[in-house]
């Protein structure tokens, strides 16, 4: 994925007054609006570390998808810019003219890029397994192709996110085998209360579909996931029509191996099946890449994508010697950010996405993390966080209200959302950062387009008050 462009004239940013920043966050937060909620607001100068304006700075709040920009940076400090996953393919067993006597092993590293359609122009492994078989002049495997899926434990999600989560294609686990961003389609017709031709895009062998539905026509379906014998579960009630749901894969591994088989058998390549002993002559065959660190986070960001970010906690915890799991990634995360000087006692992270509902942080630790981020610059193109967010105007919004002002695409944004959780945190200028703020607010009374509207106005009375 291409990193945004740089845009061509910087934004002259007006100077942020300390007293005017403050009355624009007494006035948000003491709106009617947020008379029973959890709130922080906070704006700092990032070149002296000042405070400009602050509300609750140190009271913890959900912060949903916001803590994405926490896992991030970390990557970036602790892996670097050109990081990338690597998925190792061996052959093992001997080359006897065109046959291989032995099996073809894939080793899972947890690479949540493999198959994704979010990288098109990256090489997909089967294509690239294929290739690199015909080079070697092996049209026939005597034995098995074996995925090889256990460097993660099971289950493949974090236990702190809700059951109903799980089967959306927000709520996809982190495997060590990962392949087509762990989603399908599950398509299926609803008449007269009964589910016909119910099937996923694309087909996973083995991954049943259980009808749970309630007699009735009321639009009201749901969807659960048992991980223990893969199913998708149908609660509720279905409308006469035709549904199509994006759901989680519990097995992408057995998805990868499907394909694999299927298209060797199309290029030639004939795989026997025969039960192998594992041989003493392994060798590696090659090793698939994923794109650069920099370009998924990128992607991740833009899209609040929670299983490419699970990996990157996975990846920061094995790159620092440690178990794959998640708490073991947030203590290196943990430690990394107080030896660089910041308060990490408010934060409470439990995940890497922020999916879980039990994350909370402090504005305080927000403005803290994204001042010290703003000076750190990564890798060849020496990019920075704010290079690698959403800008409002160009791939995100806040409210209906920037867009028409001059701040309009100057604003790097991550949001964040849940049930009664509007959250959000950034840099502005987006070109060169003046200043960073966050925004994170549990519960409110009226809709969420009113609250956004209102951190529209928030933001502009303190970046732009002459508009």
């Amino acid at each position: 994925m291409m990193l945004l462009a740089m845009t061509a004239v910087v934004m002259q940013a007006r100077e942020v007054k300390s007293q005017r920043t403050q009355k624009a966050i007494d006035r948000f937060v003491d709106d009617s609006l947020m008379r029973h909620g959890s709130l922080g607001v906070i704006v700092v100068d990032v070149k002296t570390g000042k405070t400009l304006g602050c509300r609750n700075a140190n009271l913890a709040c959900i912060t949903a998808s916001t803590m994405k920009t926490v896992t991030s940076s970390a990557a970036l400090e602790l892996l670097g810019a050109d990081y990338t996953f690597g998925t190792p393919v061996y052959l093992d067993g001997e080359i006897h003219g065109s046959t291989l006597k032995g099996n073809l092993v894939i080793v899972g590293k947890g690479d949540p890029t493999l198959g994704s359609v979010y990288f098109k122009d990256n090489l997909d492994i089967v294509h690239e397994i294929i290739e690199t078989l015909k080079k070697q002049g092996i049209n026939q495997i005597e034995g098995k192709v074996i995925v090889d899926n256990s460097l993660f434990y099971y289950p493949a999600y974090n236990g702190d996110w809700c059951a109903d989560d799980l089967a959306w294609d927000f709520g996809m686990g982190i495997h060590a085998l990962n392949y087509c961003d762990n989603r399908m389609r599950l398509v299926f017709d609803s008449h007269n209360g009964k589910i016909e031709n119910a099937h996923f895009v694309p087909n996973v062998p083995g991954v049943q579909i259980v009808n749970k539905m309630r007699a009735g026509n009321k639009d009201n379906v749901g969807v659960l996931l048992e991980y223990a014998h893969p199913t998708i579960i149908l609660t509720g009630t279905a409308a006469d029509t035709t549904y199509y749901f994006d759901v989680s894969n519990p097995t992408p591994d057995v998805l990868l191996l499907d394909s694999l088989e299927r298209t060797l058998a199309a290029s030639g390549i004939r795989v026997g099946n025969n039960v192998l002993p594992s041989s003493s002559s392994r060798w590696l065959l090659m090793t698939h890449k994923s794109p650069v660190l920099t370009d998924i986070i990128t992607s991740l960001l833009e899209r609040s994508d929670n299983m490419f970010t699970e990996a990157l906690l996975k990846a920061i915890a094995v790159n620092s010697g440690r178990e794959p799991i998640d708490g073991e990634g947030v203590a290196v995360i943990d430690s990394l950010f107080a030896a660089r000087g910041l308060d990490v006692s408010g934060k409470f992270q439990y995940d890497g996405s922020g999916l879980a509902r039990n994350n909370k942080a402090p504005v305080r630790f927000f403005g803290d993390m994204l001042t010290y981020m703003s000076s750190r610059r990564f890798g060849a193109k020496q990019l920075r966080l704010v290079d690698l967010m959403p800008r409002v105007g160009v791939n995100a919004r806040i409210g209906t209200v920037i867009p028409g002002t001059a701040m309009s695409t100057h604003l790097a944004v991550k949001s964040g959302s849940m049930r009664d959780v509007q959250c959000y945190v950034g840099y502005y200028p987006a070109d060169e950062p003046k200043y960073a703020w966050a925004v994170l607010v549990n519960n409110w009374h009226g809709t969420r387009p009113n609250l956004k509207d209102k951190i529209d106005r928030l933001l502009i009375g303190i970046f732009d008050p002459e508009h």
